[in-house]
């Protein structure tokens, strides 16, 4: 089997295993930190320090890898450390909890390079690696979402509780073994030979890195203002579950449709180029937003929530980003756009616990909208980066 296809394999193996964490986390940690704090406050902290601290280290992890060669012994090494904070995580106060949360995000961090080893292994289908990667998360999501809802209630939701305890051991469990599945994975980038500081912080096309970087930036932002508070604005809506199994229910539900959207959006990147998906996105995004600030009918909100968005915005950005690089600052492209969307993520999950703090929760749409509309502004300004639709 060529070295590529297994590379590839391991890769698609430690994405699932990663994305299932997340599944787990995103719908209940929200409401565990307010479960057990009360505090709007410490909500909006749990979910904007760990994308802080993702804004350097995406970057770092990049550059470190680029400079010794090998994505696989950064995200491996990385990797284990992160997972095995999760194992202290039930037993801490809230406000530990955060302090946790945010060395484990800036170990797992390391874990973006993946989309670079995609890229490196499909060189001329970068798209299509990207988008099958994305569709593995989205399956893994989905499974981690609705554990998460099955695994825990809102009851439960107690400091050193049982069923906290096996939620984040599980968590634990699964980065750890994410780590060791891609030490035997056979994977060499280019090496960086530049040794300055000065020298690694100057790579690939700047001019079109900032644009889209601008993107990454502004659309997560949107997002995030959403995002973050959204497991908690579902418990205002007229449904008669269990506030954990809901936000499971959700989260699972747009994962789903994200794991048919990935591979369409990077084939649709890989056809007919990284900029009409890319715009696309941004226009999508405010038609979304913007619907959902105008309903509370529960089937409505699911049905807007579903669309993929998020899917096609990612895949176009770490494509344009990957063609912009070469093999030896890959890592730091990829990490850049990654410390784009971490700072995006912050910003908005800091200014929706603000709003939610003083009751605007049902202005939190309409602000997302106009946000995207920013960026959807910005993505113009994008130029082709796919040779066979690029002018230039």
């Amino acid at each position: 089997m060529p070295w590529p296809v297994r590379t590839y394999r391991h890769v698609l193996l430690a994405m699932g295993l990663v994305s299932v964490i997340n599944g787990i986390l995103y719908p209940v940690l929200a409401l565990y930190v307010y479960g057990t704090s009360e505090d709007f406050f410490l909500v909006g902290l749990i979910t904007a320090l760990p994308f802080l601290a993702a804004v350097p280290m995406s970057f770092v992890w990049g550059m470190v890898s680029d400079r010794i060669g090998s994505r696989r012994l950064v995200m491996a090494s990385a990797g284990t450390v992160g997972g095995l904070v999760f194992f202290a995580m039930p037993f801490a106060e809230p406000l530990g909890l955060v302090v946790l949360r945010l060395v484990q995000v800036s170990f797992t961090t390391s874990f973006v390079l993946l989309n670079a080893v995609a890229t490196e292994c499909f060189p001329k289908r970068k798209g299509t690696a990207v988008g099958d990667l994305a569709l593995v998360g989205g399956l893994g999501q989905a499974v981690g979402a609705l554990l998460a809802g099955t695994l825990i209630t809102t009851a439960d939701m107690r400091v050193g509780s049982g069923a906290v305890v096996n939620l984040f051991w599980l968590g634990g469990a699964l980065m750890v073994a994410a780590s060791l599945s891609l030490l035997p994975m056979r994977h060499r980038p280019g090496k960086s030979e530049i040794t300055s500081l000065r020298g690694l912080l100057s790579f690939g096309d700047r001019r079109g890195m900032a644009v889209v970087s601008t993107v990454a930036f502004l659309l997560p932002l949107a997002g995030y203002i959403v995002f973050s508070v959204f497991p908690i604005y579902l418990k205002g809506l007229a449904i008669p579950l269990d506030p954990a199994l809901t936000a499971g229910i959700f989260t699972a539900l747009s994962a789903v449709t994200g794991i048919f959207a990935s591979g369409l959006a990077g084939r649709a990147c890989d056809r007919h180029g990284r900029r009409p998906v890319l715009i696309a996105s941004g226009i999508a995004y405010i038609l979304v937003w913007g619907a959902m600030g105008m309903t509370v009918q529960p089937v409505l909100v699911a049905a807007l929530w579903a669309v993929p968005v998020w899917s096609f915005f990612v895949v176009s950005s770490i494509t344009m980003v990957s063609d912009m690089t070469e093999e030896g600052e890959r890592g730091r492209g990829i990490g850049l756009v990654n410390s784009a969307i971490n700072l995006g993520g912050a910003a908005g999950s800091i200014l929706a616990g603000y709003l939610l703090s003083g009751g605007l929760v049902d202005n939190i749409f309409f602000l997302a909208a106009a946000v995207a509309l920013m960026g959807l502004l910005a993505s113009l300004a994008a130029k082709e980066t796919l040779k066979s639709r690029s002018r230039t």
